[in-house]
């Protein structure tokens, strides 16, 4: 799903919502992950050389890996709508918040990579980042990325109809449009009050 276009084009707003497939492959490694962390956990395999780290470690993945499992479900049973919006005015993740990041306001567009995920990072204006790190969970979580080396607002593919790549250029794309769009019209001088 690339969007191909001259910059003096109009681009349309995109709408783009959850791949039931793609959903169906992350709950079944879920599925699969969660169930490997039970059995070690709880020793269904009478493993006779585990340690305490390891059954630590075990009963962590099974939470996390649980946790990872009952969102891809919900989003599965629950999401029919799109969750990500792109227009030339911005970018609206609900997923992340209910308000459209302006792409005068981001500074930088690139992308974190871990293995096969594609993850777009947005590097927005000092001012506007601070409305998304409201709450313990979202600092906490910002925290956690900047320490991975993914600092700004992140928009995650995964699971959606639109791959990272296509994404990344997609938002790229969208970027500029809407910066040469803002560029373009220099701000009128009041006129003077006689």
């Amino acid at each position: 799903m690339a969007v191909e276009m001259s910059i003096s084009q109009n681009l349309p707003n995109l709408a783009i919502g959850y791949s039931v497939l793609r959903l169906l492959k992350m709950l079944a490694a879920g599925l699969f992950l969660t169930l490997l962390f039970a059995a070690i956990a709880f020793n269904w395999l009478n493993i006779k050389t585990l340690n305490a780290f390891q059954i630590t470690a075990s009963y962590v993945g099974l939470a996390v890996c649980g946790f990872a499992t009952i969102r891809v479900l919900w989003r599965l049973v629950s999401t029919r709508k799109p969750v990500l919006f792109i227009t030339r005015v911005g970018i609206r993740d609900t997923r992340i918040a209910d308000d459209t990041i302006s792409w005068r306001s981001v500074r930088d567009i690139s992308v974190w990579q871990y293995r096969s995920q594609m993850i777009v990072i947005l590097k927005l204006d000092p001012l506007v980042a601070d409305r998304f790190d409201v709450g313990l969970l979202k600092r906490i979580v910002s925290m956690m990325n900047k320490a991975v080396g993914a600092e700004g607002v992140l928009v995650n593919p995964g699971g959606l109809t639109m791959d990272g790549e296509t994404l990344l250029e997609t938002c790229k794309q969208y970027w500029k449009a809407g910066r040469l769009a803002y560029t373009a019209h220099p701000k009128t001088e009041p006129e003077p009050v006689h």
